[in-house]
């Protein structure tokens, strides 16, 4: 990269918050200018983050006053990450857009006709709707939210059988970490030893994002791909990682499972070729071990950054189905699900020199 760019973090000290940090500290193409919050405004961001990770911040990072959101010189930066909550990212948000690209893990604009649900490994070429978006609204910048965390490692997963056999129909129920559920989350009471069968507007997002991530730009808006998808959300407690069993008929017939499982296993995405520093060069790990995925397992980094920017795909079978299988997937909805996602969502846009 010819330059850094010039970032800021809005909601910096909370989950989502944090991983835009860890992604984008010591980042070959970002450097930090700003931080702002609102709980945490003029106290340093040592002292005002809460331990979700244990990730050990610089001491110049730590040192770092978070300040008020209307404090933010647009002059002085090219980039803001937000992971500031839904209810104020409409506004907020779209008042920084009119100037500065907006990189966001809130839902406030993803159901916007001209607004992608990016997740560049499968619909990297959605950013071509940001020219309709910044005419139609005015901008010089833009808005580009990720998917809800729980639709990633689906969305991930099913692409290359999308691509090659068609889906007629999906059917999932989730295994959704609590981290999932932001800060401070799900009270120990509730979910300590249980499971929670209901996590709300989870599964109408989940319907509704998956189709708008699999569809077509014609004219001036994303058009769904048409499908049936149906789904059941479920709150475990495990710390990381959303695992799911998903069902799926396709249109075309295949030979085998060995065929899916390489299917998978070929699927490069399309960050492949750019040389993206999250981008993992095979988005998609397959196991033949009936066993795997695990998040405790699988999402334990062990020194490789990129551990959580895979999906994690296993226990691929037949089913009585017409076209049927099913499997089990896995993925980090805090990393891959989040703030890192996010950056990796930068990170395209600057390869392909809309940043």
């Amino acid at each position: 990269m010819p330059k850094k760019y010039r970032a800021s973090v809005i909601g910096a000290t909370g989950m989502a918050g944090q991983q835009f940090m860890e992604a984008l500290i010591g980042h070959p193409w970002f450097e930090i200018i700003s931080l702002h919050g609102h709980a945490s405004i003029g106290k340093k961001f040592g002292e005002s983050i809460r331990g979700f990770t244990s990730y050990k911040y610089p001491e110049e990072i730590k040192e770092m006053t978070v300040t008020d959101i209307k404090d933010l010189d647009l002059n002085s930066i090219d980039i803001v990450f937000s992971a500031i909550p839904s209810g104020y990212a409409r506004e907020i948000e779209g008042e920084i857009a009119t100037s500065k690209p907006v990189i966001s893990t809130a839902a406030a604009y993803r159901y916007e006709e001209d607004v992608p649900i990016f997740l560049p490994i499968v619909n990297g070429e959605h950013y071509r709707i940001l020219d309709i978006q910044k005419k139609k609204r005015g901008w010089k910048g833009f808005i580009v939210p990720g998917p809800n965390c729980t639709a990633i490692g689906l969305a991930i997963s099913l692409y290359p059988i999308l691509k090659k056999y068609g889906i007629k129909s999906v059917h999932m129920v989730s295994m959704q970490a609590i981290t999932g559920a932001g800060y401070p989350g799900v009270a120990s009471y509730d979910i300590i030893a249980n499971v929670i069968p209901h996590i709300e507007r989870e599964e109408r997002k989940v319907m509704r994002e998956i189709k708008k991530i699999f569809g077509t730009i014609i004219e001036d808006k994303i058009h769904d791909l048409e499908f049936l998808i149906d789904c059941k959300c479920n709150r475990v407690p495990s710390i990381n990682g959303h695992m799911e069993s998903v069902f799926i008929e396709t249109v075309k017939e295949f030979e085998d499972i060995e065929e899916i499982k390489q299917t998978l296993r070929d699927f490069e995405g399309q960050t492949a070729g750019l040389d993206l520093p999250n981008a993992p060069e095979h988005p998609i790990k397959v196991f033949d071990d009936p066993y795997r995925p695990q998040p405790r397992i699988d999402l334990d980094n062990k020194g490789d950054e990129k551990t959580g920017m895979r999906t994690y795909v296993g226990g691929i079978e037949k089913t009585n189905f017409i076209n049927g299988l099913k499997f089990t997937v896995l993925s980090h909805n805090t990393e891959l699900g989040a703030g890192r996602g996010g950056v990796l969502s930068a990170e395209y846009l600057i390869a392909k020199k809309y940043i």
